[in-house]
């Protein structure tokens, strides 16, 4: 296969890794499990340059989703978000600028999870998974930070072509693991 070609089936690939994880993640509740599942075809792909399939997708969202802290980790994330942002919307005294710093640690967090995803791999448990996530986003803040422009890109894009929803994901996922690989 020329490289040309390798190119655009790595594209398509990762395009069909995003739309699984978009299907996936429809019950917000389970986006981390998802990128977790994609995390790990995104690096059989360019490991083992092995197809990613829907049966290999279906077999790793099971084991991802099987721990509870794949499902409470998003949950938090989101109602501390609501809250920050009903806070902000009430009236609080220096809103604005409580709300930037609050943008700023919640794509921070975000990024940890993202970073969490990518690391995961069958048989790891979440709390362990997450909490190296964790430390490694402080220790390699200029990832992280590319997480963070990662995240923003996307949801500016998806903001103007919501179209993008779809395989936005699947970008997000490939970016993670190209940080945790690099």
């Amino acid at each position: 296969m020329t490289t040309r070609y390798r190119s655009l089936t790595l594209l398509a690939e990762v395009l069909f890794v995003g739309l699984l994880v978009c299907v996936a993640s429809v019950f917000v509740v389970t986006a981390l499990a998802a990128a977790a599942a994609g995390s790990v075809l995104v690096t059989e792909l360019a490991a083992e340059a092995r197809t990613p399939t829907v049966r290999r997708f279906a077999r790793l969202f099971r084991a991802a989703v099987a721990d509870p802290v794949a499902v409470l980790a998003p949950v938090g994330l989101l109602v501390v978000g609501a809250v920050d942002v009903v806070a902000v919307l009430g009236g609080l005294p220096g809103g604005r600028v409580f709300g930037a710093v609050l943008g700023l640690v919640l794509a921070a967090l975000l990024a940890a999870g993202l970073r969490g995803a990518a690391d995961w791999r069958p048989g790891r448990h979440w709390p362990a998974v997450l909490a190296a996530a964790g430390r490694e986003a402080t220790l390699d803040w200029r990832g992280s930070l590319g997480l963070v422009v990662a995240i923003v890109v996307v949801a500016v894009v998806v903001g103007q072509a919501p179209a993008f929803v779809v395989v936005a994901p699947g970008l997000l996922v490939l970016a993670a693991v190209a940080v945790g690989a690099r």
